[in-house]
């Protein structure tokens, strides 16, 4: 991407190409020059996806359900449960897009159940989480928002997110408590996909971005600021 002061890049490049891919496609319909941020997911599942999208009471599926696609049908339900807290609504209409436009010719039906019990379905589940954080946080959109975050904060990119893979803490403090908190703001998204996000992309040097364990410490570590538990 050009103008990038920073650039991080995708590991897992199939579903990453196809969320940009449906990105795109969106776009094109729309006739729309650049990337709307945050991304009107529910408008555009509706809209140029031609997708009937909707908000129910999906307790008869499970009570863990928050999200189904019936694909034949060319319907996508949320959960009401989901809708009340506006980042998991989001994540979850994308993440149930993901099902459509990754798995359409594996299943003509999946749900969203946090408790996925077969090993497929816990990996369809993962590709369909990767394609909603893809879909909702665009890498090269990223990088550019990173970037100014960082140049506002006085850090530098790549500096940063590697003083907090090593634990630093004034880096974790300024990443979870400014960056990511204004990030995920710009995006529409909760702080947690957000730091999560960062576990899908690589540096340049082509180590880890973050890794799962580092975001969990964070995120761990602001439940306990946040219940007023010692530091």
């Amino acid at each position: 991407m050009t103008g990038a002061a920073f650039q991080l890049w995708p590991a897992m490049r199939r579903v990453e190409r196809a969320a940009r891919t449906t990105i795109a496609k969106c776009q094109r319909k729309l006739r729309l020059a650049t990337t709307p941020v945050p991304i009107p997911v529910e408008e555009w599942i509706e809209g140029p996806l031609g997708i009937r999208f909707g908000v129910a009471d999906l307790s008869h599926l499970g009570a863990e359900v928050l999200g189904a696609v019936d694909i034949p049908g060319r319907e996508i339900l949320v959960s009401e449960k989901a809708a009340l807290h506006e980042g998991r609504f989001r994540f979850t209409a994308a993440h149930e897009l993901g099902h459509f436009v990754l798995h359409a010719k594996i299943s003509p039906t999946f749900r969203d159940d946090v408790h996925m019990s077969a090993f497929l379905d816990r990996r369809f589940e993962r590709e369909a989480d990767r394609f909603a954080a893809a879909f909702l946080v665009p890498h090269e959109l990223l990088c550019l928002a990173y970037s100014e975050e960082c140049r506002d904060a006085g850090a530098s990119p790549g500096d940063l997110l590697r003083a907090v893979r090593d634990g630093i803490p004034e880096a974790r403090v300024l990443f979870r408590s400014r960056v990511v908190a204004r990030l995920s703001k710009r995006f529409g998204v909760s702080q947690s996909a957000m730091a999560h996000r960062f576990t899908d992309l690589y540096l340049a040097d082509g180590t880890s971005a973050l890794s799962g364990p580092t975001v969990a410490a964070m995120l761990q570590h602001r439940t306990g600021e946040r219940n007023g538990l010692p530091r």
